[in-house]
């Protein structure tokens, strides 16, 4: 009977020895499968949200202590205010008068003439309007087999499409982002139909405007090797599918875009040369290494990175690093804002030095602030304090970076490019309207004086 009994508990340890190894395995599974997907969302949000990621395209926002200790700005606009901001034109194309019935719209009392007051407004208002040419050409066949034919300024040489609608299809489809079939639905509307050009008509005329600026924009190229600094910085850029990059160059006259199928440092040497004998000022991305004669390195990317690396860990001193590097660089910005002259800059840039120094050589830092301590600071050391001696450019790459953006919406709505072709035209034409706005012209304008000139 003890026999029996015991070989019962021995089925039943058995049994329950395995549902547990077989429980276990269920769990093991399941922890794992809950693994993989926490690392696939960690990576993916690796993607949006790191110490690269500006700002402004964090889907919150951390409050600073600078900001919560003060008071919060009132609501609305000011005592006194009129709401408008706009300074009354220079020129005034059309004047109207805008008179009153003789009775108040709502009670129905009549308004004696002499009781009426008068003010001015001022209302901008813009016009599409369509217009058809009939242009009646002088042509002569040639003995030595030219065929001649008359030319106006007003007019191009071939094609149907007139200078203005040239600059109009240009502008919307860089300046909106605009596909060639929205851009073609947009004109038959505004015009009624009398303009109605199909996608492809529009894409040829594109092509055909980046051909007119091609050889300045070689020329702009060419130029860049003689400027004294340019800001850099590059962007993702498909291509057919393929990972291409499209780098951005500011200087002081020029805002130059290429597209290439390489980040690396050949891009930079078939534009620059070898040796160039200006600055850089970019991030701390290794291609830029040894390339310039001097470089500034920038400080929001440094900062940027400082706190995303406090706010994971915010126990850690890490944090001290941060507020250390703030603290630095808004001394720095104060300091240049005051516009000093080479002799004070030379005597500060000793003095910032030295506080810079001795945040590196602190000995206690976290394995975080380490980290940036020896891959930032101690690997670029003479690259950041260049600002404060060389007159003109700025502490970070910010300039460079608002410029970037602004191709960044054609890469969101139109997914870059399908062929070669379109990212060497869109890079002429995008490299003109930006130089232009940099100047502080007119893009519209511009190009159309390029167009029939």
């Amino acid at each position: 009977m003890r026999d029996n009994n015991l070989l019962e508990r021995l089925e039943k340890a058995e049994k329950d020895a395995d549902y547990e190894r077989q429980k276990r395995k269920e769990i093991e599974i399941k922890y794992y499968e809950l693994l993989n997907e926490l690392k696939k969302t960690q990576a993916l949000l690796r993607q949006f949200l790191n110490e690269n990621t500006p700002s402004s395209k964090l889907p919150f926002k951390y409050p600073s202590k600078e900001k919560s200790d003060e008071e919060p700005k009132p609501r609305g606009k000011p005592e006194g205010s009129n709401g408008g901001n706009k300074e009354a034109p220079e020129k005034v194309d059309r004047k109207i008068k805008a008179k009153l019935e003789g009775i108040c719209p709502r009670c129905g009392k009549v308004i004696r003439r002499r009781d009426i007051d008068t003010r001015i407004r001022y209302v901008y208002d813009a016009i599409i309007k369509a217009a058809v040419i009939e242009v009646k050409e002088e042509v002569y066949p040639c003995n030595c087999g030219e065929f001649c034919i008359g030319t106006h300024p007003d007019i191009p040489q071939r094609g149907m499409i007139g200078y203005n609608l040239q600059t109009l299809f240009t502008e919307l489809k860089f300046n909106f982002s605009g596909s060639y079939a929205n851009i073609s639905k947009f004109f038959d509307s505004v015009t009624n139909g009398k303009i109605n050009f199909s996608p492809k008509a529009i894409n040829d005329c594109i092509v055909r405007v980046a051909e007119k600026l091609e050889p300045s924009y070689n020329k702009i190229e060419e130029e860049l090797k003689n400027q004294d600094y340019a800001y850099s910085d590059e962007t993702s850029w498909p291509v057919n599918g393929e990972l291409w990059y499209l780098w951005l160059f500011v200087t002081t006259n020029f805002v130059f875009v290429k597209i290439q199928n390489s980040r690396a440092r050949r891009v930079l040497t078939d534009i620059f040369g070898e040796d160039y004998h200006g600055g850089i000022i970019s991030d701390c991305f290794k291609v830029y290494d040894n390339f310039a004669k001097w470089y500034q390195k920038c400080w929001v990317h440094l900062l940027r990175k400082a706190r995303f690396e406090a706010e994971k860990y915010p126990r850690k001193n890490i944090v001290k690093l941060y507020e250390q590097l703030k603290k630095l660089h808004r001394e720095l910005s104060d300091f240049l804002k005051e516009n000093p002259s080479r002799e004070i800059r030379i005597g500060r840039k000793k003095e910032f030095e030295e506080k810079l120094n001795e945040i590196i050589s602190y000995k206690h830092w976290c394995k975080e602030a380490q980290s940036i301590i020896d891959n930032r600071l101690k690997a670029y050391k003479n690259h950041w304090l260049t600002a404060i001696e060389i007159e003109g450019i700025s502490l970070d790459n910010n300039l460079c970076e608002r410029k970037i953006r602004g191709s960044i919406g054609w890469r969101k709505m139109l997914g870059g490019h399908k062929t070669r072709e379109g990212t060497k035209q869109y890079a002429i034409i995008q490299t003109h309207r930006e130089t232009w706005k940099h100047n502080g012209k007119y893009p519209y304008n511009d190009l159309l004086n390029v167009l029939k000139n």
